[in-house]
C-alpha cells in the first residue's frame, strides 16, 4: 500500500491531504518554497513539532503507534540541514551508536559499519570530526547513518544541496538499488536535473494538496564559457597560500588571482572551497598571502564592511529574534528598502516580519539570509552554495539582483553545485583542486529541459 496519508491537517496546510505515495518505488515531490513539504516529512516521520490530526499508514501499519525502534526501522528521515541529523563526535562512531540503538547485533556491528561505507563511499570521512567535514560530506555521512538503520520508507529532504554531481549520480544509483530492492524512496529537491533515469513518479505539493506530475523532466548538458581574463582587473589574489587542517594539507595555492566581475568555484566536495572562503575572511589560519586590489589581506574590523559573505547555513547567520529586526529595513537606502519589500511580497513572507527566522523553512530562511547580505555596503560578496532550498522562480530572481549589482561594480565569488541558475550571469568559471586553482575557458552543465517554475510559472525581475 505504500506511505497512506489519511485526513492529515496541519495549520500551513489549507485542507486535509489524502494521498498515497507508490510503494517500492522512488517519487520526487517538489514543490515550491515554503510549500510546506519538510513539515509533510516530519508527519509522516512523526517528529513534527507542531500537532496534526489524521492518520499516516505505511503497508497498512498506523506509524503512530509504533515502538520508537520499530519506527526508525520502518521510516527514516535526512534532514535538509544535515548537522540536525548528528549526536557523535565522527561518523563511525555515529554508526555504531545508531546500530546500537535499534538493537542490532553486536558482533555483526563491524561488518555492517563496512558495507555501509563501502556502499556510500564514505570510507575517507568515516574518522574525521563530523564538524570538519564539507556541507556535502556532512550529507554523505547522514545518508550513511541512514542506509545503516535501513528502513522501509526513506524521506530524503533536498539531499544533494551541497553535494557534487559526480557523487549526486552515485546516490541516486544506489537510491536505485534500494528500491529494486523493495525499499521505497520519497525525495524532494528543487534541482531537476538528472531524475528522468532514476525517478518513477513525481508529486507536487501546491496550495496543501498532492498532485502527481506525469512528466519527469528530462535533462541537457550544454557548454557555457567563461569571459577572456582582463589581467587590469584584479580583485583577489593568492600567492604560495596553504591551508591545513588536523596536520594534513587540505589545498595549496601557488599563484591565482580572481577578477573583478561574478566567479563561480567549482570542486569536488572536500576539496576545500568552503574553507577558502573562511581563509579570504580570516577566520581560517593558512600559510602565504592574500591580496585584495594590491593590498595584503588582514583581519580588521573595516575589513568586514568590505567582503562579506553567506555561509552553507543560514541560520548560523541569523542575530536577532525576528525578521524585521534581521533586515533592517529602517536602516536600508530606499533602493534596497524597495528591492526587500518586493522580494518579501513575491515569496509570501511579508506577512511574517513579525516571525523568528527559526520558524521559516529552509528555503525562506536562505533567502532571509540572502537579502542581508544583498543590501550590505560590501563590495565583494562571497556565496556559499547559495540557491540550497530555493525554488527556480526564487533563484533567477537572486540571479538577476547580483547581475543588476555586478554592473554597478560590485563582485561575487560563488560555490555553488546547482549551476544552472548561474549560466547567464557567471564571467569566469574556475575549478578548485588540491592543487590549486584554475580558469576554466568552458563548463558541461547539466540542466533540465524545461525548467519547471514549481508552483508560478512566472519568470520574475528586480523592481517589477
Amino acid at each position: 500500500m505504500g506511505v497512506e496519508l489519511k485526513g492529515i491537517a496541519y495549520p500551513s496546510f489549507t485542507k486535509p491531504i489524502d494521498f498515497t505515495f507508490h510503494s517500492q518505488a522512488s517519487t520526487l515531490l517538489v514543490g515550491k518554497s515554503g510549500s510546506g513539504k519538510s513539515t509533510l516529512f516530519q508527519v509522516i516521520a512523526q517528529l513534527s513539532a507542531l500537532p496534526y490530526s489524521g492518520q499516516v499508514l505505511i503497508d497498512e501499519i498506523e506509524v503512530s503507534k509504533l515502538s520508537i525502534i520499530e519506527r526508525v526501522q520502518t521510516v527514516g528521515i535526512l534532514f535538509q540541514n544535515p548537522n540536525h541529523q548528528f549526536t557523535m563526535e565522527n561518523l563511525f562512531e555515529e554508526l555504531v551508536f545508531t546500530l546500537e540503538n535499534i538493537a542490532y547485533p553486536i558482533q555483526e556491528i563491524e561488518s555492517k559499519i563496512a558495507e555501509v561505507v563501502e556502499k556510500c563511499r564514505s570510507q575517507k570521512i568515516l574518522h574525521r570530526p563530523i564538524h570538519q567535514l564539507s556541507g556535502g560530506e556532512k550529507q554523505k555521512a547522514a545518508l550513511a547513518v541512514l542506509f545503516a538503520m535501513n528502513p522501509r520508507v526513506y524521506l530524503l529532504d533536498e539531499p544533494f544541496a551541497s553535494i557534487d554531481r559526480k557523487s549526486r549520480l552515485e546516490i541516486l544509483g544506489i537510491l536505485k538499488e534500494l528500491v529494486q530492492a523493495g525499499k521505497t524512496i520519497i525525495l524532494c529537491d528543487h534541482d531537476l536535473s538528472d531524475y528522468e533515469a532514476y525517478i518513477d513518479h513525481m508529486v507536487e505539493l501546491r496550495d496543501g494538496e498532492l498532485k502527481e506530475v506525469f512528466k519527469i523532466p528530462s535533462s541537457e548538458t550544454r557548454q557555457v564559457f567563461s569571459k577572456e581574463v582582463d589581467f587590469g582587473s584584479n580583485l583577489l589574489h593568492m600567492d604560495q597560500m596553504t591551508c591545513v587542517l588536523n596536520d594534513n594539507p587540505l589545498f595549496s595555492i601557488a599563484d591565482f588571482t580572481f577578477y573583478e566581475g561574478i566567479s563561480c568555484i567549482l570542486g569536488d566536495n572536500g576539496v576545500g572551497k568552503s574553507t577558502l572562503f573562511r581563509s579570504i575572511l580570516q577566520f581560517q589560519k593558512y600559510q602565504g598571502k592574500i591580496s585584495w586590489k594590491n593590498r595584503l589581506l588582514k583581519k580588521r574590523k573595516s575589513l568586514y564592511s568590505e567582503i562579506t559573505g553567506v555561509v552553507q547555513e543560514a541560520e548560523k547567520q541569523f542575530i536577532r529574534t525576528s525578521l524585521k529586526e534581521e533586515l533592517q529595513l529602517e536602516h536600508l537606502d530606499s533602493e534596497n528598502n524597495k528591492r526587500v519589500k518586493e522580494a518579501l511580497r513575491l515569496f509570501d513572507l511579508d506577512t511574517s516580519l513579525d516571525k523568528s527566522p527559526y520558524q521559516l523553512s529552509g528555503g525562506q530562511q536562505k533567502m532571509i539570509q540572502l537579502l542581508t547580505m544583498l543590501t550590505s555596503q560590501a563590495t565583494v560578496v562571497l556565496l556559499d552554495e547559495p540557491f540550497a532550498g530555493l525554488d527556480d522562480r526564487a533563484c533567477d530572481y537572486v540571479c538577476e539582483w547580483i547581475k543588476e549589482d555586478s554592473q554597478k561594480g560590485r563582485s561575487f565569488l560563488i560555490i555553488s553545485h546547482r549551476l544552472d541558475p548561474l549560466v547567464s550571469i557567471v564571467d569566469y568559471w574556475v575549478e578548485m583542486t588540491a592543487t590549486g586553482l584554475k580558469h576554466l575557458k568552458e563548463v558541461s552543465i547539466t540542466r533540465p529541459i524545461k525548467s519547471l517554475c514549481i508552483g508560478d510559472e512566472r519568470k520574475v525581475r528586480l523592481n517589477g
